[in-house]
C-alpha cells in the first residue's frame, strides 16, 4: 500500500477516529499494524519539519519549498488496505471517509 506523505497528514485526525473505533478482530489486528508504521512516519515528519524550521542555512521560502518536497514523497507500506467489510456498522463521517480512501480497498468493479 502507498500513500504520499501529504494525504498521511491529512488523514490524521480521521485515522485516530478509526483507531478509537471498535473492529473485528482481524481488522483491529490489521489497523493495529499500519498505526504502528504510521505513528512511525508520523514522528519522521515531525522531525524533518522541526529540522527545517531550525536551519539558519535555508531561508523562509527554501524550507517551505523543501517541505513541499517532503509532502510530496510517498511512503510505502507493507500491508493490504483494510477490505469494505471492516466498516460495516462503523458510525464514521462520510468526510473521514474520504480522508481514509487511501486505507480502503476497492472489492472489484461494483465496489461492495
Amino acid at each position: 500500500m502507498t500513500i504520499q506523505n501529504a494525504q498521511l497528514l491529512q488523514s490524521q485526525e480521521a485515522l485516530q477516529i478509526l483507531a478509537d473505533t471498535k473492529l473485528g478482530g482481524v481488522h483491529a489486528l490489521q489497523l493495529k499494524s499500519i498505526m504502528a508504521d504510521v505513528e512511525d512516519r508520523m514522528r519522521h515528519l515531525q522531525e524533518v519539519r522541526e529540522d527545517l524550521a531550525g536551519r539558519d542555512d535555508l531561508t523562509e521560502e527554501e524550507a517551505n519549498e523543501e517541505w513541499r518536497s517532503v509532502l510530496e514523497d510517498d511512503l510505502e507500506m507493507d500491508h493490504e488496505p483494510l477490505p469494505r467489510k471492516a466498516f460495516e456498522g462503523v458510525q464514521i463521517s462520510a468526510g473521514d471517509l474520504i480522508a481514509l480512501d487511501w486505507l480502503i480497498a476497492d472489492e472489484g468493479p461494483d465496489h461492495e
